[in-house]
Parts: C-alpha cells; sequence; structure tokens
C-alpha cells in the first residue's frame, strides 16, 4: 500500500469535492452491511437470513445480533463508526443496515439526535427538505426500533423502488440531483445497489462516489458516478477525507523534506541501499503545550526508523496523527510505542493511534502494538487517557502494555532483541520518563522527555552520542531553558550531537549557541550506521 497522505491524479479531484462536501456538511452518505452488526464478510442478504422467521422479521433476533457486536468490540477494538465520527455531520444518511448502531456510536457521542426513517416514510422528509431536516438517516429497510420498525413489506418495497415513480423515488431524485452521495460499504455489483446507482447516481446532476475496496488505486467512470478503487480501510480514508487535514498532494506535488546543510547528521528521507545499516530519527513535530490548539503545528514526537523500516514511536500527542501519516502510510506503523507521559501534547491521540492500529494488526494477523511507559504513567493512560473508548475496548485488548522501570531490566522493542529501551526519569509535573535507546547493546539514543534541568538526569543522557532534550524559553522547574542546556554541555569533556524539540515553534527556537540544533518537523536525523557496509544515502524514494 502506499501512504495515505498521497494519492495519484486519478484519485485527487474526487478526494477534493468530497473534502469540500463534507466541509459545507452537504455530504450524504450512504452505508452499506460491509460496515454493520452483521459478522463480516457479508452480504445484503444477511439481514434477512440472520432476522426473519418465516413471513416476519424477529426484532429480538435483530436486537441479539447488534448487542452481540458491541459485546464483541473488545476483538474489533476501532470501529469504523469512530472514524465516520471524525469526518463531521452528515445531513442524510441512507443505509440499508438494520442495526442502530450510527445512532450509539456516531450520533451519541457528538450530542446528536436526528431522525429515523423507513423508505416509506420519506413523504415525511420530501416536503420540508431540507429546511426543517438535519441529521436525517433513512433505513431503507428499517430496524427495530418502534418508529422504523423492519417488515417485510418494506423489504419488498426498497426493491422496487427503482421500478417506480412514487413520491419515494421522486424525493431520492431530487436528493441525488443536489447533492453528492459517499457510498460505503456497499457492493456496487450486487444488484439492489447497482439498480440504485443506476437509477439514480450515473444519469444525476451532481457527482457521487462509490468506495471500493481493491489492491491498486484508480478511479472508474460510470457517468456521474465514480468509483474510488482504494487499498485503504476505512480509518485511513477517513483520514484523507477529513477537511481539516492537510491538502491533498499528488505525488508531483509533493516537495522533498527540507534538510539542514550544517548538519552532518541530518540525511534527506531516502530508501536504504542492499547491505546498508542505518538507524535514523524523523521529526514528527516540535510543539509544546498549547502549540497545536494555537497554531495547527504538531506537538512534540518523533520515530526511529531501522533502515527506513519504523520501529518506535515516541508520544502521540495533539496533531501527530495528521504528520504521522503524512509521511508513514498505517500499515508501515512501528510495532512499538513509547509514551513519555500524560499530559494531551504527549498522549491526547493515543486513543485514535491505538484504536487505529490495533484492528489493523488483528486483522493483518500481527501481534498485538507493545506500549511502553513508565510505571508511573500506566494508570493515568489506561484509567484516564483511553477512558473514552471503554464502550469500545479494553486498554489490554488494544496493546501489550510494558513497563519500563528506571530500577529494572531494559524491555527490548524486537523479538530479535536488538533493540531495547531502558527508562529515566525525568523531572516535571506529571510523572515522566525519558529513555536509553541502545542497538545491539550500543547506546545510541538519550532522550530527556519533558523535564526541568537537573544533572541526575543529564548525566545519563548524555553518555549517547545524540541527545533529544526538551528546551524552551523561560525556563521552569519543568522545562530546562536553552541557556541551562548550553552550560551544561559546555562543561562535559565529552560532547555529543545534541538537539532540542519541545520549544513550540520555529519562531520560538531563540538558542544563541550553534552547539544546540532544533529538531525540525520532517527531517530525519541519522543515529547509528555501519560505515564500511553502508558508503551513501541515496535521495530517492519514500517510505
Amino acid at each position: 500500500m502506499s501512504s495515505p497522505g498521497q494519492v495519484n491524479q486519478g484519485l485527487l479531484s474526487a478526494l477534493r469535492v468530497l473534502r469540500e462536501a463534507l466541509k459545507e456538511e452537504k455530504l450524504v452518505l450512504f452505508l452499506g452491511e460491509k460496515i454493520s452488526a452483521l459478522p463480516q464478510p457479508a452480504t445484503l442478504s444477511d439481514w434477512w437470513t440472520s432476522v426473519q422467521d418465516e413471513a416476519e422479521v424477529n426484532t429480538g433476533k435483530l436486537k441479539k445480533l447488534e448487542e452481540d457486536y458491541l459485546q464483541r468490540l473488545g476483538d474489533r477494538p476501532s470501529l469504523p463508526h469512530a472514524a465516520l465520527r471524525t469526518l463531521g455531520r452528515f445531513p442524510v444518511i441512507l443505509t440499508t443496515n438494520m442495526d442502530c448502531l450510527v445512532e450509539r456510536l456516531v450520533w451519541a457521542p457528538q450530542g446528536i439526535v436526528g431522525e429515523s426513517l423507513r423508505i416509506d416514510q420519506l413523504n415525511l422528509l420530501a416536503s420540508t427538505w431540507p429546511t426543517l431536516h438535519h441529521d436525517v438517516i433513512v433505513k431503507c429497510f428499517g430496524d427495530s426500533s418502534l418508529h422504523a420498525r423492519a417488515t417485510v413489506e418494506t423489504k419488498k418495497r426498497m426493491e422496487e423502488l427503482c421500478t417506480s415513480d412514487g413520491e419515494e423515488a421522486r424525493f431520492l431524485e431530487k436528493l441525488f440531483n443536489e447533492q453528492s452521495v459517499l457510498f460505503l460499504g456497499c457492493d456496487p455489483d450486487a444488484p439492489l445497489y447497482s439498480s440504485v446507482l443506476q437509477r439514480f447516481a450515473e444519469n444525476s446532476k451532481t457527482r457521487h462516489f462509490v468506495v471500493v475496496p481493491a489492491q491498486q488505486r484508480g478511479v472508474e467512470e460510470r457517468g456521474s458516478l465514480s468509483l474510488l478503487h482504494v487499498d485503504l480501510d476505512l480509518p485511513s480514508l477517513a483520514q484523507l477525507l477529513n477537511p481539516s487535514a492537510k491538502p491533498l498532494e499528488s505525488p508531483t506535488e509533493k516537495s522533498a523534506p527540507k534538510t539542514s546543510k550544517t548538519d552532518t547528521n541530518v540525511e534527506p528521507e531516502g530508501d536504504i541501499p542492499p547491505g546498508c545499516d542505518v538507524i535514523q530519527l524523523l521529526c514528527l513535530g516540535t510543539g509544546k503545550g498549547t502549540t497545536a490548539v494555537l497554531t495547527g503545528e504538531p506537538s512534540s514526537s518523533m520515530v526511529v526508523l531501522h533502515n527506513s523500516r519504523p520501529v518506535l514511536l515516541v508520544d502521540v500527542g495533539l496533531g501527530v496523527t495528521q504528520s504521522l501519516l503524512h509521511s508513514i502510510s498505517p500499515e508501515k506503523f512501528p510495532g512499538a510505542m513509547f509514551v513519555t507521559h500524560n499530559h494531551s501534547d504527549h498522549a491526547g491521540e493515543l486513543p485514535l493511534v491505538l484504536g487505529g492500529t490495533a484492528q489493523r494488526r488483528l486483522l493483518a494477523g500481527q501481534p498485538k502494538l507493545k506500549l511502553l511507559c513508565g510505571p508511573k504513567v500506566l494508570e493515568p493512560l489506561k484509567v484516564h487517557r483511553l477512558s473514552e473508548m471503554a464502550s469500545q475496548m479494553q486498554p489490554d485488548d488494544a496493546a501489550d502494555w510494558l513497563i519500563c522501570d528506571p530500577e529494572g531490566d531494559p524491555v527490548y522493542l524486537d523479538d530479535v532483541k536488538h533493540f531495547k529501551l531502558q527508562a529515566v526519569e525525568s523531572q516535571h509535573d506529571l510523572p515522566c520518563y525519558g529513555f536509553l535507546l541502545y542497538y545491539k547493546d550500543e547506546l545510541i539514543l538519550g532522550f530527556s522527555a519533558d523535564s526541568g534541568f537537573t544533572a541526575e538526569l543529564y548525566d545519563k543522557i548524555f553518555e549517547a552520542p545524540t541527545v533529544v532534550v526538551d528546551g524552551r524559553t523561560p525556563s521552569s522547574k519543568w522545562h530546562a531553558s536553552f541557556d541551562e542546556i548550553s552550560a551544561y554541555l559546555k562543561s562535559r569533556e565529552k560532547k555529543p550531537s545534541v538537539y532540542v524539540t519541545g520549544y513550540g515553534t520555529a519562531a520560538e527556537y531563540t538558542a544563541g549557541d550553534s552547539a544546540l540544533r532544533p529538531l525540525q518537523r520532517g527531517q530525519f536525523y541519522t543515529l547509528w550506521s555501519e560505515e564500511k557496509e553502508c558508503t551513501e544515502l541515496t535521495n530517492e524514494g519514500a517510505l
């Protein structure tokens, strides 16, 4: 798969149209059975085989199907419905699903109280649309509720819709002519969907879209209908469609990360030639407390890569997810994550990233993500930070939690035990931990995490050849100043390469000592390389 931050030219126009419609809250959603309470893989007919008793719909069976799904959330930790929530509000949702998961998992968390109608109740909507209506879900077959009860008659009504000239069909023609419709979880070649698309979408006055899972990205045009062939799961696709995300880039528009000509440790992004053994650090952001909220720049975070393969993500605060996805596709996310402490600029997006990563690894048959943290950080993350996910999954179902005790043994990141991490305690207003990172028992990186100046901590991390340290102006008990870092470095006989993070935006980096260098978002820094086997890094290629 390619990175979700990059799309080919064929998809670029379609995604931009969808983003604009989402931004204006004008996109209509059509949700099919592949995003439902049915056990997957599912077909449309599975609804009826699951809930029908002879000529009647058994509402008890329908309710149990939904409750069984909710009970399985521990095995399905990242709901597609959670991804839908990130896209904003849809004025109308059409669905062939009989469950009430949209109401429970998309609307309720956003405080939305909408209307539920069956397809044969559209006359209640048609006369006053859109003036008096917003947040409407049309159950094509109905559901188990009192007002939209599923019946065999409504099934017949839906199946005959595409050949009728009744009020329901005329309203849908009007809707499809005025607003774009996005079909998710639907097989466009299934007879019912094929009829709906031909009748209402292919010859309408507005462009419509069907997302089709595929191995290769592309667009197939059928009149006013675009079939978007994508190789992304719904959470990844939602990242592309999110109106607040970075502007979409085509391959020809993507610019290479800037590199510093004065810093020999900074390397351009690139493929690692065969026989070359290189460990790099990629900076995802340098923001402090309110940076992401006030400026849109991501909070401080970084990724350690081995021969272009991400092995460790450090912190996932506000704004970090977009920066991460801009550089690394979801299926290449590292198998280990270290969270320094429970402030929002370091752990604020943990529920989002953890949920999405857990689902992808589960579906791919991979072991759970290793989530590393200090002993005093474990409970704040599990009990407080992840409390919003309590109805969807339990923390132990999403990750293997590994406690990194400064007084204990190092924790290995990989099965072959090449990378290990030794936690060190920082000086901060919440329990917080930095670390020492080793490769094949060789110390390669010291990291302070958020910390005031303390010689005890600095004496440990400055033993590494490369040090990343928290710094800003002015100093405080909880954050070292540029001057304090500079003075300590000058006092040492052995001087490592020192990089500063957590300073905020570029304008807030005011250190006057050239021996200190700011980490910069999008840049790669070489931590270690096998010089005798690796003579050069190429400038071509991407993660």
